[in-house]
């Protein structure tokens, strides 16, 4: 099972990749990471463009066979929120292209999953990230960190739902 998590926003958008190969335990093991940045000088149809064509990319390199993204519930600016909701819905289009499952969790859940607390730090969240996937580096950006957490996020809830 090959998971890309998706972490969405209108000026960097962070993915990460892992695979559970151990069929009884779904240990994580870290593929790849990244980030796709887009000019926030640019009008948000350029952004989204240049978001559908760099994420198609990431999906057909690698070829995920679900996809994770996290869940809104509240933003403070409604525009940014708008335009939020526009980049989810250019990550969704692309799944169902792509026919892959897309599967939504809230932040609160991520973190449970991660730290066990559902309150949890920015900073622990990608501190476990980093243990459970073996990656001593601190090269990990915070949007594909998240996006990691989502991968195995999911990957907890699924070995609980079977």
């Amino acid at each position: 099972m090959r998971i890309i998590g998706v972490d969405p926003g209108t000026v960097c958008c962070g993915y990460g990749i892992v695979e559970s190969r151990d069929t009884v335990r779904r240990a994580p093991a870290y593929v790849t990471s990244g980030e796709i940045r887009m000019n926030q000088k640019n009008p948000l149809p350029e952004r989204l463009k240049l978001l559908y064509d760099s994420l198609k990319a990431v999906l057909h390199e690698h070829e995920p066979s679900q996809l994770c993204i996290e869940k809104i519930f509240y933003h403070k600016s409604i525009r940014s929120a708008l335009a939020l909701g526009s980049t989810r819905g250019v990550i969704l289009l692309l799944a169902a292209e792509n026919d892959i499952p897309v599967f939504e969790y809230n932040s609160t859940a991520l973190k449970m999953a991660l730290t066990g607390y559902g309150r949890a730090e920015k900073r622990q969240v990608q501190q476990m990230v980093k243990i459970l996937l073996n990656l001593n580096s601190s090269n990990l950006s915070e949007d594909s960190t998240d996006a990691l957490a989502l991968c195995i996020c999911h990957i907890n809830s699924s070995v609980r739902v079977k």
